[in-house]
């Protein structure tokens, strides 16, 4: 080999020389590996038999790419004592491979230096290798596109969305599902649930609003209990209605309420229960976004609504439908406002009556400290604003009459605070600041920094959700006639011109009303702004209700046990002998 002859040594030690990477790979499992230290540096010592074969890291490695570096700062260390190698690079006929022989002869050869630059190139070419691999096996899976993961398919719920038009199949199948002649009326809705739900994409949120409306008109969610799975030998002799009815997650529990007989179908009261009462109390509705929130929400039963129409479900009740879907467009306009008004009260100038006049806002003020500059404002009013803003709105908004008493018990120390109860108010007019009295506003300078006062009018409201009055029978006797009377006794307010905005007719109220000796009214504190169709039915206290167990809990029965010994009495339990001596210990 180039010229020099090689010696029987080395002619034998080379045919043990494996040819291939797959050959080094399966004599390095036979092989005992062993690290030794030699002139400071890692060695690999592989023992096979006779033949020993000493493999340097720092030279070259074709299965660890990371010592590339270390090798060339050795080579540049002037008091390292690198041995010298004989190296040979083997071709085989089948396939180009490249192994690095180490031996521990520091005598070289003329071979080993002309194939010095191709045991560098396969040395980079290994790198290169193992680079790819080891970046291929950390490189992250991408994530599907929504469109792939069925995110962006439409959903049913879109602004202009209709379902198709019907087949003449679709519809004679529709007509045997819901016949009026044939099925009742909670069988068809049990139906026409199903099939809804099965025909759009509802995420977590709508389900569960879609939920919460079923339960207001007293339809249960869940899988019936003892109905069996389906198989398919099942659904053969089954026609579509029954495999619907089966397939059912919404029934009405019949057994809540006693029975069919108890029930009457209004869709209009339980869309009016649904939006003003229900819906308030599970989500948030006074964000920014509160007008976007709320008609995403009442899209979702108005999308029912339609569905119950366009596939005649209950033709005998379709006026009512039609009122429900009225009210889903009335909620988009009022729920937001509520929200948003309840957030927004007492306002301005009742704050200032409630400080100066000993209200549940008197010395509350706290003044922002330096170190909290990105909050807005001070918490509460400073008394000598709550002054100014009360006598300039006194001046601007209240009659001759109210200024005149409040200047006399003023001068005469003699202002008082008449009376306080709670109570509930509808709306009736919404009077916004005239011209003038916004340009006073605006321009003079004792309103500077203070906002234009309206006139908020209402009459008295019952809530339904309040227990009745405990009256005698001559003070329902007067309420009836005052009640009879046109003329009502009217409340007026002075609320500022930002909060009337969020103000309507018929808006419903419960507020904490303080009354003056010189006859002024105002309130700071509000207990509740609700819809003009506000109502609560029966229905929300049956919620999470269920049956009775006919046998006593396994931890009823465990207290049980404490009690064997006693003696009972006809007619006494347990409970009744415990209770009693925990009387006689008092």
């Amino acid at each position: 080999m180039s010229g020099l002859q090689e010696s029987a040594n080395d002619q034998n030690t080379r045919s043990n020389v494996p040819h291939t990477l797959d050959e080094a790979i399966a004599a390095l499992e036979k092989t005992k590996i062993n690290r030794t230290s030699r002139n400071g540096e890692n060695k690999i010592k592989h023992v096979a038999g006779d033949d020993t074969f000493v493999f340097d890291p720092n030279i070259l490695n074709p299965w660890d790419s990371g010592h590339g570096d270390a090798a060339d700062e050795d080579e540049d260390d002037e008091d390292t004592k690198v041995p010298q190698v004989a190296t040979e690079v083997r071709e085989n006929r089948n396939q180009k491979s490249v192994l690095p022989v180490i031996d521990e002869k520091p005598e070289a050869t003329a071979s080993s230096v002309q194939d010095q630059p191709a045991v560098e190139d396969a040395a980079a070419a290994g790198e290169a290798a193992e680079q790819t691999v080891t970046a291929a096996k950390n490189k992250k899976k991408k994530r599907k596109p929504k469109s792939k993961r069925g995110l962006a398919a439409p959903t049913g719920f879109e602004e202009f969305y209709v379902d198709a038009p019907l087949t003449l199949a679709e519809y004679e199948e529709e007509q045997r599902l819901y016949d009026p002649y044939v099925f009742s009326l909670l069988r068809r809705i049990e139906v026409a649930i199903q099939r809804f739900a099965a025909r759009r994409n509802m995420d977590s949120t709508k389900k569960d609003i879609f939920d919460k409306y079923l339960s207001s008109g007293g339809i249960a969610g869940g899988p019936k209990q003892f109905g069996g799975g389906l198989n398919a030998a099942d659904m053969s002799d089954m026609d579509a209605a029954e495999i619907a009815l089966m397939k059912a997650t919404h029934f009405v529990d019949l057994d809540r309420y006693g029975g069919p007989d108890v029930y009457t179908v209004d869709f209009e009261a339980v869309a009016k229960a649904f939006f003003s009462s229900r819906l308030p109390q599970h989500y948030d509705l006074t964000t920014v976004n509160s007008a976007k929130d709320v008609q995403s929400k009442t899209n979702i039963i108005r999308n029912f609504l339609n569905y119950l129409l366009h596939h005649d479900v209950c033709p005998e009740y379709k006026d009512q439908i039609f009122a429900a879907r009225n009210i889903c467009d009335l909620a988009d306009i009022e729920l937001s406002k509520t929200m948003r008004a309840q957030t927004l009260f007492p306002g301005d100038f009742q704050t200032a009556c409630s400080e100066i006049f000993g209200g549940i806002c008197r010395d509350t003020f706290v003044r922002n400290p330096g170190w909290a500059e990105e909050f807005e404002s001070d918490f509460g009013m400073h008394p000598d604003v709550a002054q100014q803003t009360f006598k300039i709105g006194l001046a601007t908004q209240t009659s001759d009459e109210i200024s005149k008493m409040y200047m006399d018990q003023g001068n005469a120390l003699d202002i008082q605070m008449t009376n306080i109860y709670d109570i509930g108010l509808e709306v009736t007019e919404v009077i916004y600041a005239r011209a003038e009295i916004k340009n006073f506003y605006e321009k003079h300078e004792a309103a500077k920094g203070l906002k234009s006062l309206g006139k908020l009018r209402a009459k008295i409201w019952h809530p339904p959700h309040t227990p009745p009055q405990d009256l005698t029978e001559e003070e329902k006797a007067a309420a009836r006639k005052t009640a009879s009377s046109p003329a009502e006794e009217i409340y007026e307010f002075l609320i500022e011109d930002y909060i009337l905005e969020n103000c309507f007719v018929g808006m419903k109220m419960e507020v904490t009303v303080r009354e003056m000796s010189f006859g002024l009214k105002f309130f700071d504190k509000i207990l509740g702004a609700y819809c003009s169709f506000y109502t609560i039915l029966p229905n929300e206290i049956m919620v999470g209700w269920r049956k009775p167990e006919d046998e006593p809990l396994p931890m009823r029965k465990k207290g049980a046990a404490m009690f064997q010994d006693v003696d009972l009495e006809a007619g006494d339990t347990v409970e009744d002998v415990y209770l009693d001596d925990e009387e006689a210990v008092r």
